[in-house]
């Protein structure tokens, strides 16, 4: 039976604090948990034990509020026992029905046998076989033929059965948060650079609330765990009306994209292969586009990111009908280009980007940004501080690429205008965290508020270190920078998308070079004070 168009839930109490430190917790606790696996291959065991633990208290949870609605003589549902069956009426509560087996209350009771490990892998292939069309692939047979100890997979199962995970605690996700912050660990200790598979919260949401998508397509061609898509749903309270579009070039990530979807109810076309060199998605024309691509691929290897494998006649290269270079050692503007190709004709992208791409003055790069600029696609730039991202201290900044800029679709004409924000004071350290930062609800609606006047009621008033409207001409006397303290007025920081260590490596270089120089001189001037016989005086005599 197709799911009612009205819906009542039942309210429980909410009682929830403590929830950083409650992750951090758990994070510690599995950590000791892992036994003899290698830290990079941890997280493909301990991830499927905290979607098997999502996906069963998602069901709990519907399943309880169906069950209180049939009991309740004021619903629609009262008495209507065959609900509870309803694969629908699940899904519209962004659940899944999972088999008996697959159920946490079934797992837990197995959690001391000595073949967990088999039963386990038997759990996750039931799945796959429940939601072949979602799940095909997902979920391969892992436990049974790995090194990790049964005592650890039971210690997992149990640290997961902990009761604060059916508290209401003021309405917060729990698993979900652990979920997240279990990614962005992962992420952390694998040294991914600017987030390569995990895009802090407060990041996602200020694109997500700048962007505002109600209806058509996301696209994300470098999509990681898929917190762009579950943002942009969870923007639209799951109104059905956002179709989603991925690609990802990691076997695992991929997968734990699309696991990810699958717990949030989120249906998307998401593929696998290399964006540069194999563009999935090629016919794609996106209403949204918001994405987080690699800081500065290709610049630390040898062979670059692979510029010499795009064709000539790639037409992702032209812009207004100018055909752009490449620049061989960074991607940053292969990515730029990439986003604003697939932009439909009235779409907007927004994404991260590292702070230097702003004013870098590289042939290539330059050429690039200057050309977005006289095209009149450059919307709005947002500078923010560092340490946003747990893995990299470089400051980042959010673009904005529009094809709306004259008006259509119920937007503002703001053809010749550049809107800059200057966030970089913005931001507070998580609790509990002495080097990553975030940017608060109140912060995250300062910043949108300003780019949603712009962008629908007029040139927002100018905020001294904060925000103006600044016009072409200004941005060309600049020589196309975009760095938005040259506009707003505040004091302009350094601008620095280098990490500690390449840093480190620079400055212990230089240091080299100049201890080398400083003992040629040493040397010269004691064989010049030799030669008019005060050089013993350099020795004490």
């Amino acid at each position: 039976m197709p799911p009612r168009k009205k819906k009542t839930e039942a309210t429980p109490n909410g009682n929830g604090n403590g929830i950083v430190d409650l992750t951090k917790e758990l994070w510690q606790a599995a950590v000791k948990l892992r036994g003899s696996i290698e830290p990079a291959d941890y997280k493909r065991y301990v991830l499927p034990i905290i979607f098997l633990r999502f996906l069963s208290l998602r069901y709990e949870k519907r399943r309880a509020e169906l069950e209180f609605l049939i009991a309740d003589p004021q619903s629609e549902y009262h008495g209507d026992k065959a609900a509870l069956s309803d694969p629908d009426e699940y899904r519209s509560g962004g659940a899944f029905i999972i088999p008996e087996e697959a159920r946490w209350e079934n797992i837990l009771k197995q959690a001391q046998a000595d073949d967990i490990k088999v039963r386990l892998d038997n759990i996750l292939e039931l799945l796959e076989k429940t939601y072949p069309d979602k799940l095909r692939g997902l979920l391969p047979r892992i436990y049974a033929g790995s090194n990790l100890e049964r005592e650890s997979v039971t210690g997992l199962i149990n640290l997961f059965s902990k009761d604060v995970f059916r508290q209401d605690h003021g309405g917060e996700d729990l698993i979900g948060r652990v979920y997240e912050y279990f990614i962005g660990e992962f992420a952390s200790s694998e040294g991914k650079r600017g987030g390569e598979y995990f895009t802090p919260g407060s990041i996602v949401r200020t694109l997500v609330a700048m962007l505002e998508p109600e209806r058509g397509v996301v696209f994300d061609p470098c999509c990681g765990s898929g917190g762009m898509f579950v943002q942009s749903d969870l923007f639209t309270k799951h109104n059905r009306q956002l179709s989603f579009v991925g690609q990802e070039s990691k076997d695992f990530t991929y997968r734990l994209c699309r696991m990810n979807l699958f717990i949030h109810g989120i249906d998307g076309n998401i593929q696998m292969g290399n964006s540069y060199i194999d563009d999935k998605h090629a016919t794609i024309k996106a209403d949204y586009i918001i994405a987080n691509p690699p800081f500065n691929d290709g610049s630390k290897g040898e062979d670059g990111w692979g510029a010499d494998k795009i064709p000539d006649k790639d037409p992702r290269l032209v812009i207004s009908g100018q055909k752009m270079p490449l620049a061989a050692r960074n991607a940053n503007t292969m990515w730029i280009m990439h986003f604003l190709y697939h932009l439909s004709a009235t779409g907007t992208a927004g994404f991260v980007m590292a702070t230097g791409e702003l004013s870098n003055s590289e042939t290539a790069r330059l050429e690039v940004r200057k050309t977005l600029i006289e095209s009149d696609h450059v919307d709005c730039i947002v500078q923010l501080s560092g340490q946003l991202f747990a893995n990299t201290q470089i400051p980042c900044a959010l673009w904005f690429l529009s094809k709306n800029r004259n008006g259509q679709g119920g937007f503002r004409k703001r053809t010749g205008e550049i809107l800059f924000i200057d966030g970089r004071k913005l931001g507070t350290l998580i609790p509990g965290s002495r080097k990553q930062k975030q940017l608060s609800a109140e912060e995250v609606e300062r910043i949108a508020a300003v780019y949603r006047e712009f962008r629908r009621t007029g040139v927002p008033a100018e905020v001294p270190g904060f925000c103006k409207v600044a016009s072409l001409d200004e941005v060309r006397e600049h020589k196309y920078a975009l760095t938005p303290g040259r506009y707003v007025g505040a004091e302009e920081a350094e601008e620095d998308d280098e990490t500690f260590e390449e840093k480190m490596q620079r400055l212990v270089g230089q240091l080299g070079k100049e201890m080398v120089e400083s003992a040629r001189l040493d040397e010269e001037i004691r064989r010049n004070l030799s030669e008019i016989g005060f050089g013993e005086l350099l020795n004490g005599n």
